[in-house]
């Protein structure tokens, strides 16, 4: 497209002309698949949280503290994005920090458990935590039922 014609486009509609890669609403947008550095504001925000918040809280509060921040946060890239192997280890090791060693992160305390068993449902004799590979796979084939049952949605109408 011209660039002439492209800027009156973009002033009529009261926008400005811009190129990839960028970020829109938090995620990393570009014409190739996101590498780890793309990520880093997400691993960051988990750390600010991981210093912020364990000082008062129990061993039951950092469990609760580790489902419903620390899986949760990663949820939205997810959604969209296979996050990196590294990613996953970076986030799960700040879990396992705040679920371990609270809020002293230079701790040299073991693991109570593997972390493998503290993903287990807590009726199978786990903590329950959520175990965030197999939630990856289950947002993203979220979004593969509603591409291949062609679901009444905006964007899946506009790919089809």
């Amino acid at each position: 497209m011209e660039p002439a014609y492209s800027q009156s486009l973009a002033q009529s509609f009261g926008c400005s002309l811009g190129s990839l890669p960028f970020t829109y609403l938090g995620l990393p947008l570009s014409l190739c698949k996101p590498k780890v550095a793309d990520f880093w504001p997400l691993v960051s925000r988990c750390e600010q949280r991981l210093a912020n918040t364990l000082i008062f809280l129990s061993q039951a509060g950092r469990v609760q503290l580790t489902n419903a921040v620390f899986s949760a946060l990663p949820a939205y890239y997810m959604c969209t994005f296979m996050l990196h192997k590294t990613m996953i280890k970076q986030i799960d090791k700040f879990r396992k920090h705040c679920l371990w060693r609270g809020a002293d992160l230079n701790a040299k305390s073991p693991p109570k458990a593997t972390w493998h068993m503290v993903c287990l449902p807590k009726s199978e004799g786990g903590l329950g935590v959520i175990n965030l590979t197999t939630q990856i796979e289950a947002l993203l084939l979220k979004i593969l039922h509603k591409f291949f049952n062609r679901l009444d949605i905006p964007w899946v109408n506009l790919i089809v």
